[in-house]
């Protein structure tokens, strides 16, 4: 075992993928926080680089071969331990290092909890095929590297629905609810390091509590969250349309903490290409959902993704997800081409869509939707909403023309955090990251908007 007082204390880390790969990498950190170890982004004064990986996709795969090739090279020059972690290795086990002779020590989601073994030599590989439930002091002393004044809050682990183009359920397990009185414990504590918004995320948020309350309990879990004092704003991302009921749709009515905001991954509109998929609801449904949420949430933000060239995807099926998105009008759309993914039932699926097609496809259905987002832009102008300032605007920024003197960013109830767009501020007094201001909306890009502080 190496001597740990002999190692470089200071520690780089690299977190690829999701969300839930960052809270992942933020519990390590705090882990590793707890025993003495510090943390830099000086590369070339580290002992150890830690990269956590996502291996959701093929895409994804190359990006985590791509940075974890790149640092086995530079390691030859600085000398540091070199760990990899992760949906990755959890996908391709030992092969990664033997792949990638380089790598130190592997360690797979289910075995975060002996990072410190891995860090000092006790332990070369982790990769446990059984899921792990953490303990509840694995999240709460995380180190946070969002914000400033937001955070992503882990609500569960894991994934029932198997849906047939997705790995999650083999790499991450059945999904496993966290209780309330731990969450609320960890929000709290998010909340006096100065978070005032939180956004919840699992693989399913709509699905939190079904395996350990008998129902479906995030209306109850919300109905918790708001009650904390110093906490205001509760945004919910990854939500399943087939698993939003009533219940919960009165619980973001009717919560002032609540944003109206709703992430709803919808993939496909055509009903053959989702029993296909294994979404467990049809065109129909989410239409009556998308209206309902519509009346009884007025202003909501609805957000989706969808997936083009999925196999068996005629020029048909396509057509009928183009219209449905000129016609519904979503405020936020993701678009995805299909990806191939060896060990999903969709991979043996007939049909295969050529990565030409994919493209045009793709390109097709993001030009509709810029259309749709500068009009819902341009009709938010003239609005005065609370924006939460993120940090000073750095020239050149998405093109933003500065000489019109916007200095800050941040983002209204309307725009989830690093996946959609901004609000460029302007303000004739200095503004606090992570402090929540009023601004009026001035003007309308595609995807972001402008505005200058209002008293």
């Amino acid at each position: 075992m190496i001597d740990a007082s002999k190692i470089k204390i200071d520690i780089h880390t690299v977190s690829l993928g999701c969300p839930k790969n960052r809270i992942d990498t933020e519990a390590m950190m705090g882990q590793l926080a707890q025993k003495g170890y510090r943390f830099t982004n000086d590369i070339n004064s580290a002992g150890t680089v830690i990269v956590n990986t996502c291996g959701f996709l093929q895409e994804a795969v190359e990006e985590g071969l791509a940075e974890i090739s790149a640092l086995a090279m530079k390691k030859e020059n600085l000398g540091f331990r070199l760990v990899v972690t992760g949906c990755l290795v959890q996908r391709m086990g030992r092969s990664l290092k033997k792949e990638i002779p380089e790598i130190d020590a592997l360690v797979g989601v289910h075995g975060y909890i002996n990072i410190l073994a891995a860090l000092e030599g006790g332990q070369k590989n982790s990769i446990p095929a059984k899921a792990c439930n953490y303990p509840a002091k694995f999240y709460q002393n995380r180190l946070v590297s969002t914000g400033p004044g937001w955070a992503y809050l882990r609500i569960a682990d894991g994934c029932d629905n198997r849906c047939s183009y997705c790995l999650i359920p083999s790499l991450r397990g059945k999904f496993r609810s966290r209780p309330i009185p731990e969450i609320i414990r960890e929000a709290k504590i998010l909340v006096g390091r100065g978070v005032r918004e939180i956004n919840l995320i699992a693989q399913d948020t709509t699905a939190y509590g079904s395996d350990i309350y008998g129902r479906r309990s995030l209306p109850r879990l919300l109905k918790a969250l708001a009650r904390i004092e110093g906490l205001e704003w509760i945004r919910i991302l990854y939500t399943h349309p087939a698993h939003i009921d009533d219940d919960l749709v009165d619980a973001v009515a009717r919560e002032k903490k609540i944003v109206k905001y709703l992430d709803i991954p919808l993939q496909h509109v055509s009903d053959r290409l989702l029993a296909k998929m294994g979404r467990k609801v049809t065109k129909q449904k989410m239409v009556e959902l998308l209206h309902k949420l519509r009346i009884k949430i007025p202003g909501i933000i609805l957000r989706t993704t969808f997936i083009v060239g999925f196999p068996g995807e005629t020029a048909d099926d396509f057509s009928e997800l183009h219209d449905f998105a000129g016609e519904m009008k979503l405020d936020r759309v993701g678009v995805f081409a299909y990806s191939h993914e060896p060990g999903t039932r969709s991979a043996k699926m007939t049909g295969q869509v050529s990565e030409k097609i994919k493209s045009q496809r793709l390109d097709s259905l993001m030009r509709r939707q810029q259309k749709v987002s500068s009009a819902k832009n341009r009709a938010r102008v003239g609005r005065t909403v609370l924006v939460i300032c993120e940090g000073r605007a750095m020239k050149g920024d998405r093109n933003i023309p500065f000489k019109s003197g916007y200095q800050y960013f941040g983002r209204s109830y309307g725009e989830a955090p690093e996946i959609d767009g901004k609000i460029y501020i302007r303000s004739s007094r200095p503004l606090v990251p992570g402090r929540i201001y009023q601004a009026a909306l001035e003007k309308a890009w595609a995807y972001d908007l402008g505005g200058v502080i209002v008293k």
